[in-house]
């Protein structure tokens, strides 16, 4: 019998989840008839197949009671074309991406600091001047008045 059900990976206290369909005598961590999708409930991403689901479900899998939820939720990202493939990077790719993805962020977060300085000078002069332009406005109506 076959049984939709979530497979465990991730880190120690930070786990990431597939929803997979897997025959039901088989192991949490055994190999898996397909991978439907994902659900990491820390960031609440919640990514699966929905026709894949609906065809397993249709051939007669059930699911266990937390995927009953988790597929009755509209997932966060649809995947349409063909299965999840999930691929396991080696170490060195991992620890060169991760190098990438912080410096990036660093920049991403001093480019924003400089952004929002930006836009905070350009809002104070867009204050001064509006300041200033109604007294000029003032003036104008006297000497009018004056001539």
């Amino acid at each position: 019998m076959l049984k939709i059900r979530l497979q465990r990976f991730g880190k120690k206290k930070a786990p990431i989840y597939r929803i997979v369909v897997i025959e039901k005598s088989q192991k949490r961590q055994g190999k898996p008839t397909e991978v439907l999708g994902f659900y990491n409930p820390k960031s609440k991403l919640l990514v699966f197949n929905t026709e894949r689901a609906q065809y397993w479900k249709g051939v007669g899998a059930q699911a266990s009671e937390t995927c009953a939820y988790l597929l009755s939720k509209e997932p966060s990202h649809d995947l349409k074309n063909g299965a999840y493939e999930y691929k396991e990077l080696p170490r060195s790719q991992k620890e060169k991406i991760k190098a990438e993805v912080l410096s990036l962020s660093t920049k991403n977060t001093k480019a924003k600091k400089k952004q929002v300085e930006r836009a905070a000078e350009a809002e104070a002069q867009k204050q001064a001047e509006a300041a200033s332009e109604p007294e000029a406005e003032a003036k104008e109506p006297e000497a009018q008045e004056a001539a």
